[in-house]
């Protein structure tokens, strides 16, 4: 088998329907579809079942995206691995492309561009364009990539060998798995192609804000504590811990709680202060509007601007 894609499901019954039928009808024939019901409350079987002969179906009680990932991983068997959520859906050449390229360069992982799918219109996502190579070759690999796995595909070896799995118990799994694999991968390239199609919901995971958005700061330890020994790439990492807390912050807007919206930003600027007191001086950062860095870097203001557009 050439790649196995894992689809976890839970309660996306108004989607699911696209994503299967976009996935059975890859262009890629030796492609393994694992689709895991992590619990779903919705009744999604009937669709699932439609797609019976062309899948491989596994029900289970729920544990959430990281275990249902992990699970996914366990029971793969293609060359390379590949994640696609439920309600998204991707373009019918994206594993033969991905594909062909990553064995025509030997790559460990290939990533593509995407579209994030907004009530608005569909936004492209490029992303800067980096050589074929890897994080000790090119470090601003670690800026220009995204840190999901949906438009990416991963060479299984790899991932096996480095037991590279998906956090269970925190919000933002997301984020580890692909800088763990990103950390020990010799060849990583790119295409410059949306295949893609993020599906931006209201009640998405990524989208909704709760208690457990405090994950982030327990995700950041993790990340931090297993690049210890890449002091070469200490910049990089400020970069990524700094950029994205500064945009988390920023995202509290959908915090109805004003409390628990101030107490994120209050800890998520302490974070930064106690492991980055010099990040003002990063020239990753530097390269941001100078309005939005503004914004971004001075606390008062973010609280005044999530005050100002939060959802009441």
């Amino acid at each position: 088998m050439k790649v196995s894609v894992i689809v976890p499901v839970y309660n996306t019954k108004d989607y699911l329907d696209r994503s299967l039928a976009s996935l059975v009808n890859q262009s890629l024939k030796e492609i393994e579809i694992i689709v895991i019901n992590d619990g779903s409350k919705e009744d999604v079987e009937p669709i699932i079942k439609k797609y019976k002969d062309k899948i491989i179906y596994i029900k289970n009680t729920n544990h959430g995206i990281g275990y249902t990932r992990n699970l996914g991983i366990k029971k793969a068997s293609g060359e390379y691995i590949g994640f696609v959520d439920s309600d998204d859906f991707i373009d019918k050449d994206m594993y033969l492309d991905c594909y062909k390229y990553a064995k025509e360069n030997d790559l460990d992982i290939v990533v593509a561009d995407y579209n994030r799918c907004e009530s608005s219109g569909i936004k492209k996502m490029k992303l800067n364009h980096f050589e074929i190579g890897n994080i000790d070759d090119d470090k601003k690999i670690l800026v220009d990539i995204d840190y999901g796995p949906c438009n990416k595909i991963f060479k299984r070896k790899m991932i096996l060998n480095n037991n590279i799995l998906f956090e269970e118990k925190l919000k933002y799994e997301d984020m580890p798995f692909v800088l763990k694999a990103l950390k020990h991968s010799l060849r990583i390239g790119h295409l410059n192609q949306a295949y893609y199609n993020y599906n931006v919901r209201e009640s998405s995971e990524t989208t909704t804000t709760d208690k457990r958005d405090f994950d982030i700061f327990k995700i950041f330890d993790i990340i931090n504590t297993y690049y210890k020994d890449k002091k070469e790439l200490s910049l990089e990492l400020e970069f990524l811990n700094v950029s994205k807390l500064l945009n988390y912050n920023i995202i509290q807007r959908n915090q109805k709680n004003s409390k628990i919206r101030n107490k994120f930003i209050d800890k998520s600027f302490d974070y930064i202060y106690k492991n980055f007191p010099d990040f003002k001086k990063n020239k990753y950062l530097k390269m941001e509007n100078i309005v939005k860095r503004l914004i971004k870097q001075s606390k008062l203001i973010t609280k005044l601007y999530c005050f100002v557009y939060s959802i009441r």
